[in-house]
């Protein structure tokens, strides 16, 4: 199966302060490693990025500087996250497309292939990892709920699905939702789990960015 894949880059980066998806990840900024990894799938026929026009210039930088031939076309975002897909979406017309964080660099060509290999013949599939820790219902400050834990999992990208059911799920409300497959959700379509990769995070906060290097120093060391 071929699709295209949507990298999701228009945040602010407000919690990480500063713009985290050009910071150097030992010697690749952190956008431009998922874009390395995307560039490398042999299922992705084109890669398309949605972002701030102020990183337009560094991405296509990197275009030229990692030989990203196949990044098709760089669009601005929108002040959602559905609209930053949405743009992504409409840049693309293959059956299926995978929807990227921007900023998980650490996301390997196995675990894109895994997804996209779990979606077909269904409405999608995304990856995730099974939580580890206790989780609380929280409200008002005091503990609310018990949820059970064996059956809560992390959702991670890539995310993978239909391009027209998600359109389709779109035009059913405005609300925004954190993920592609709670957007599928409003048209009663389940999207199948594929087990992600605990080392595929998400940089976050300054913190997650030294994690990120202690991952890849070990990756190098072969650990």
């Amino acid at each position: 199966m071929r699709a295209a894949a949507v990298v999701v880059a228009a945040g602010s980066s407000t919690r990480f302060g500063g713009d985290k998806l050009v910071e150097d990840l030992c010697g690749i900024p952190v956008l431009a490693r998922s874009l390395v990894v995307l560039q490398s799938c042999p299922s992705l026929g084109e890669v398309i990025v949605v972002t701030a026009d102020e990183r337009r210039q560094a991405i296509e930088e990197w275009q030229g500087r990692f030989a990203l031939t196949k990044l098709s076309a760089i669009v601005p975002g929108g002040a959602r996250r559905r609209d930053s897909v949405a743009a992504g979406l409409a840049a693309c017309r293959t059956r299926y497309a995978a929807v990227h964080d921007g900023a998980r660099p650490l996301v390997t060509v196995e675990l894109v292939e895994r997804t996209i290999a779990g979606a077909e013949g269904r409405a999608g599939a995304i990856a995730a990892v099974p939580v580890t820790d206790t989780i609380k219902e929280v409200r008002g400050g005091l503990v609310a709920g018990h949820p059970d834990r064996g059956l809560l999992w992390s959702a991670q990208t890539p995310q993978v699905f239909l391009r027209q059911a998600w359109l389709d799920a779109a035009r059913a409300g405005d609300d925004d939702e954190t993920d592609d497959a709670a957007m599928l959700a409003r048209l009663g379509l389940a999207c199948a789990v594929v087990e992600g990769d605990p080392a595929n995070i998400k940089i976050t906060r300054p913190l997650d960015l030294l994690v990120a290097r202690a991952i890849l120093a070990s990756r190098e060391n072969g650990r």
